[in-house]
């Protein structure tokens, strides 16, 4: 299962499964920016929001 990680706030140090990035971007993403979880986890990953760990 992949693990991602975030450096940022609100989530600075924490690490989430595949059901638990899926819960933060359906609890924090902007839909109307990011439609989907494929375009939005892949930005994230692209800016180094998040990391694969």
């Amino acid at each position: 299962m992949k693990l991602y990680i975030t450096y940022e706030e609100p989530f600075a140090n924490r690490k989430f499964n595949s059901n638990q990035i899926k819960e933060v971007y359906r609890d924090m993403a902007d839909k109307a920016e990011y439609p989907s979880f494929e375009c939005w986890i892949s930005d994230m990953l692209k800016s180094g929001v998040f990391e694969e760990v």
